[in-house]
């Protein structure tokens, strides 16, 4: 925002503080835009001058600039010596006629204690209600200029206000000043931005952090948008459970915590996760969901998943999560022999697991072991790749990759197989939040 202006949302100019009328008598008032005439008008509630009332054709014969201002306004209260320096610069060319809705009691106040004053002689308009509906505004300083015929030549900001700039206008030079155009919604306290008519599109937003009660008809699941780069930048997850949304936040690129990869160390497992099926599963949804959105500009991109998670904590501190190594039954990829049937002979890199065929070509491991988590997911225990083999690889398996002895057949020709054993993985621990539970009134602990 610029130092010099000040916004509507504490500017009542249309308001309840209206006093009086300017006008001993007028035609109906209607805006006044650059080409209009100013109609003949007789000002009241003049200040600091010899007369307490003047008429707009007392100006003819000069310049008047109208310089709308409040008390509170602080670029209008600075700008006073400027204007009172170049009325005296200019002396009987041009009129600078302060013009406030405020009533003279405020306007005096402030002229009594602010030194800014103590030297200005320009005459005030106070209570005002004319002037404001033929040049209508939202931010102030507003700058309205008409000539010595009466015509409007100019609505501009502070920055046109210079010496220059009113010698051009004087002398009718052909100089074209920026035309200062409010543009302010209507605001409410009370509702979110986004559910505003302001104007606000998908594309204005830069961060977001959202969630949202359960809301019928939206199936749960989970999106996660990259850019042109492979930068996260939005994580959506739709009616998501607490086990579901902890486990993409301490998940990332690298890793993935799914069913058989997390320790549920609560209470009341049901407030976390549901086995119940069809109807009863959506009927548990909608007290235990919840619809997740975080937005990052290309900066955070890097922190996303760390935004995640605090945001989790923030929003369930009943619950705590942490990484841990922990002892699991496991299947575990494993090379049979030390002769090398798998290294890629090179090319383009392809990837495409299917429940009957599973093509990796001129890629790592562990995108098959990421996917065979997938698919034996019902298996409850994690596939982990034991293999160590780091380069890229060519396999090509046909089987059934939701078997797990068909799928070791066909693993034989590489010398790879799945072998189920203890093994020692990295695990995610959701745990109740002891500490927050007891410092918590009851009703209190997190959402739900």
């Amino acid at each position: 925002m610029n130092k010099y202006l000040c916004w509507a949302g504490v500017l009542l100019f249309f308001g309840n503080k209206v006093i009086a009328q300017n006008s001993v008598s007028s035609p109906q008032l209607t805006e006044l835009t650059i080409g209009s005439t100013l109609p003949n008008l007789t000002i009241n509630n003049i200040i600091n001058y010899n007369k307490s009332t003047l008429n707009s054709k007392d100006f003819h014969g000069r310049m008047l600039i109208l310089d709308f201002w409040a008390t509170w306004c602080s670029p209008c209260v600075a700008m006073m010596p400027k204007m009172d320096s170049i009325q005296k610069q200019f002396s009987n060319e041009i009129q600078i006629l302060p013009v406030t809705y405020q009533s003279k009691a405020e306007v005096q106040r402030l002229m009594s204690k602010s030194a800014r004053f103590k030297t200005v002689s320009l005459p005030f308009v106070t209570s005002d209600s004319i002037f404001g509906k033929l040049f209508p505004h939202k931010e102030l300083p507003h700058y309205v200029w008409v000539n010595d015929s009466g015509m409007v030549i100019a609505i501009t900001g502070f920055e046109q206000i210079t010496a220059d700039t009113i010698r051009m206008m004087l002398n009718k030079s052909k100089v074209s000043l920026k035309i200062k155009k409010d543009v302010l919604k209507n605001y409410d306290r009370e509702t979110a931005v986004l559910f505003q008519n302001l104007g606000f599109t998908e594309t204005d937003i830069k961060y977001q952090s959202l969630l949202t009660d359960f809301k019928e008809g939206l199936t749960p699941r989970m999106d996660i948008i990259r850019d042109n780069k492979g930068m996260v930048r939005k994580i959506t997850m739709l009616n998501s459970w607490i086990k579901f949304l902890f486990a993409i936040a301490w998940s990332d690129d690298t890793r993935y915590f799914n069913g058989s990869k997390i320790v549920l160390e609560v209470a009341d497992s049901t407030k976390v996760i549901s086995h119940e099926v069809g109807d009863k599963f959506k009927e548990w949804l909608k007290d235990h969901s919840w619809t997740y959105e975080l937005i990052v500009p290309e900066h955070l991109s890097a922190n996303v998943y760390e935004i995640m998670r605090n945001d989790m904590l923030r929003f369930f501190p009943q619950y705590k999560a942490a990484i841990e190594k922990r002892v699991r039954r496991c299947l575990v990829l494993e090379r049979t022999t030390a002769v090398d049937k798998i290294k890629s002979k090179g090319g383009e890199t392809h990837i495409s697991v299917e429940p009957f065929e599973a093509v990796l070509l001129n890629s790592k491991l562990g995108f098959l072991v990421s996917q065979l988590n997938h698919f034996l997911q019902t298996l409850k225990m994690p596939v982990i790749d034991g293999t160590g083999y780091g380069e890229s690889v060519d396999l090509k398996l046909e089987t059934n990759i939701t078997n797990v002895e068909s799928l070791r057949k066909a693993l034989q020709k590489y010398d790879l197989d799945l072998i189920e054993k203890d093994y020692e993985i990295e695990v995610l621990v959701i745990k109740d939040n002891k500490q927050e539970n007891k410092s918590t009134p009851p009703g209190k602990k997190g959402f739900k």
